[in-house]
């Protein structure tokens, strides 16, 4: 008889302590029902190796499943850094303190700014606070903060500085990052012999969706 799961529960007499004689398709529709469920759940259920650099292990598939319902193991950073300054026309890639483990459970901090740890789909976000730092130019943007994947620029916004100086900045992208790419915030300005003052930096990025066969990367 064919198994019947996972599409229903095999149902079986009620038990009984007796001696009596089995007949051999008892013991076969076992196997078969046996055979069903280690094949819906496949190899180590309980473990997760995937794409990622690191495999988990857990106590059991219900542990596992707890996992990615809470989302344990994504990929997640969150930078920041209370006063930076720029100088002279020149682009400056931010230099990040090293986080707090709960900003950064994966590991994903490489010294200076974000290494992603997995490919995929990621989600960034950049911002700056231009601290009095009035504009000196007759007419466009003299500021400028940019987001960088693998040392390529992804995404740039420029800006007015407002009348008193303080110049909030707020940049974000999404699209495909290899693993080993590095996620930084760079930050611009057109004047030079000027040294603009930044406080309030923040750079954070998330993986939303693992990926296979991932097209070139920007």
């Amino acid at each position: 008889m064919a198994a019947v799961y996972p599409k229903q529960y095999k149902s079986f007499p009620v038990h009984k302590n007796l001696v009596e004689d089995i007949d051999a398709s008892h013991v076969n529709g076992l196997q078969d029902e046996v055979l069903a469920i280690q094949q819906t759940l496949g190899i180590n259920p309980h473990q997760d190796t995937g794409l990622k650099m690191k495999a988990n292990t857990y106590a059991s598939v219900a542990d596992r499943l707890d996992a990615i319902q809470r989302g344990y193991g994504i990929p997640a950073c969150y930078l920041s850094k209370s006063a930076d300054s720029v100088y002279d026309a020149k682009t400056k890639t931010i230099t990040f303190a090293k986080p707090a483990n709960y900003a950064d459970p994966e590991g994903l901090f490489n010294g200076h700014s974000i290494t992603a740890n997995r490919s995929g789909w990621w989600i960034v976000f950049g911002r700056v606070l231009w601290y009095n730092a009035k504009g000196t130019l007759a007419t466009g943007p003299d500021r400028q903060i940019n987001l960088a994947v693998g040392g390529a620029q992804v995404m740039t916004q420029d800006m007015l500085p407002v009348s008193d100086g303080n110049t909030h900045m707020h940049i974000g992208w999404q699209g495909w990052v290899r693993a080993g790419q590095t996620i930084d915030l760079q930050v611009y300005h057109p004047l030079t012999g000027k040294t603009l003052s930044l406080q309030d930096l923040h750079l954070s990025a998330v993986m939303v969706r693992e990926a296979v066969g991932m097209p070139t990367p920007y």
